[in-house]
């Protein structure tokens, strides 16, 4: 039998859990034409979401193009990427959007390769003394689209604080230039890194500023959680309680990642029990966090001696500290307040902890459960 609980991947029908209210949010911003930008910690579900509320649109004839940004780090490879997945997602597969790219790419030309199996691909090559007409070109091409076939467009572009890494904010003008006369299409741009995605759109001085709708996506409610773990067990065979089951999202801190990673590893090491008990829940806590023991090894060997101190100290931290208390500080041995600043700022830019609600907290729920053991 397979094990119902799928995490580290994409996840569809069944296998996602609700969001049902963002689902009709999103889609009534579509529909509008409105842009959205969509943004929560890392592994929250965010290109499910998108990708479920693009299913929704395209039963109601809207054409969705979906574009992962994370392997861009120049203008000539988001261009390259951005027009590929135009041609894909219009065109339906790769033959047929090779055969129509003259409907709407004006400068850019592919060029074909075919793998080993016979498959074919292809690239736009373009000329690096040519990239603001390419990008012109290739922002422009959904324009004429959407009004040559009257039909209302939303593109989603994921990992979109990767245009901060550019050195240069040619394609952020361009874009933003661009979208604010394309009135026939939503633009989604979500991120996970939120100090990144943040400044693009809070910053005044940055050109996407305030040209969007601010959407944080938050944790699946308890209760909706708490009906998918249950059914899931239930379908195949297994009983648990609502109260393990409780025990085991706050154990998790109601994270959907970790929510269904523990709930795997309780299906798998129970697979000859018909009850869930309570020591099942504790010995998969024990198992995960034994699993992912090298990786959270391997990412304080990259650390400092002090930011070691104040990651360790920011695990172990209760509701009521201040991290920048004097308090805080003496409590956990550790340097002044400007240099914790400056250590906490580099822990966020290396995106081992985040800032919630004007406070600092280690993202990774059992990475926080590790480092305080330490």
């Amino acid at each position: 039998m397979k094990n119902p609980f799928i995490y580290g991947m994409e996840v569809s029908g069944d296998a996602f859990c609700n969001r049902k209210d963002e689902i009709k949010e999103i889609s009534r911003d579509i529909k509008n034409s409105h842009n959205v930008i969509l943004f929560s910690q890392r592994r929250f579900g965010k290109t499910s979401l998108i990708k479920e509320v693009f299913r929704a649109c395209r039963k109601k004839g809207i054409v969705t193009i979906y574009v992962d940004l994370y392997p861009v780090l120049c203008e000539e490879k988001f261009i390259q990427i951005y027009a590929k997945a135009i041609a894909e997602s219009i065109h339906g597969t790769l033959a047929k959007g090779f055969k129509g790219l003259g409907e709407f790419f004006r400068r850019l030309r592919p060029s074909v390769s075919y793998d080993d199996k016979g498959q074919m691909d292809f690239s736009f090559s373009i000329d690096s003394d040519n990239i603001p007409p390419s990008l012109e070109d290739v922002l422009e091409s959904v324009k004429r689209y959407a009004d040559r076939k009257n039909k209302k467009v939303a593109v989603c572009f994921d990992e979109f604080q990767q245009l901060g890494f550019f050195g240069t904010d040619l394609l952020e003008k361009t874009m933003r230039s661009s979208f604010q006369k394309h009135s026939n299409i939503s633009y989604i741009f979500m991120g996970s890194k939120k100090h990144l995605i943040q400044d693009i759109f809070n910053n005044p001085h940055r050109p996407f500023y305030r040209s969007g709708k601010s959407f944080p996506l938050e944790k699946i409610k308890q209760e909706e959680l708490s009906a998918f773990i249950a059914d899931k067990f239930k379908a195949t065979g297994k009983r648990i309680s609502f109260d393990l089951i409780k025990s085991l999202i706050e154990a998790c801190e109601a994270h959907p990642y970790y929510v269904q990673f523990l709930s795997h590893i309780i299906w798998e090491k129970t697979i000859e029990k018909k009850k869930i008990e309570q020591s099942d829940v504790t010995t998969a806590l024990e198992l995960l966090i034994k699993r992912e023991t090298a990786t959270y090894q391997a990412a304080m060997d990259g650390l400092s001696l002090k930011q070691k101190q104040v990651i360790i100290a920011l695990a172990k931290k209760t509701a009521k500290d201040k991290v920048l208390s004097m308090r805080f500080l003496k409590k956990h041995n550790l340097p002044s307040v400007s240099t914790v600043q400056y250590i906490l700022n580099n822990l966020v830019d290396k995106d081992l902890i985040d800032r919630e609600n004007g406070n600092y907290i280690v993202s990774d729920v059992f990475f926080k459960k590790w480092l305080s053991q330490l």
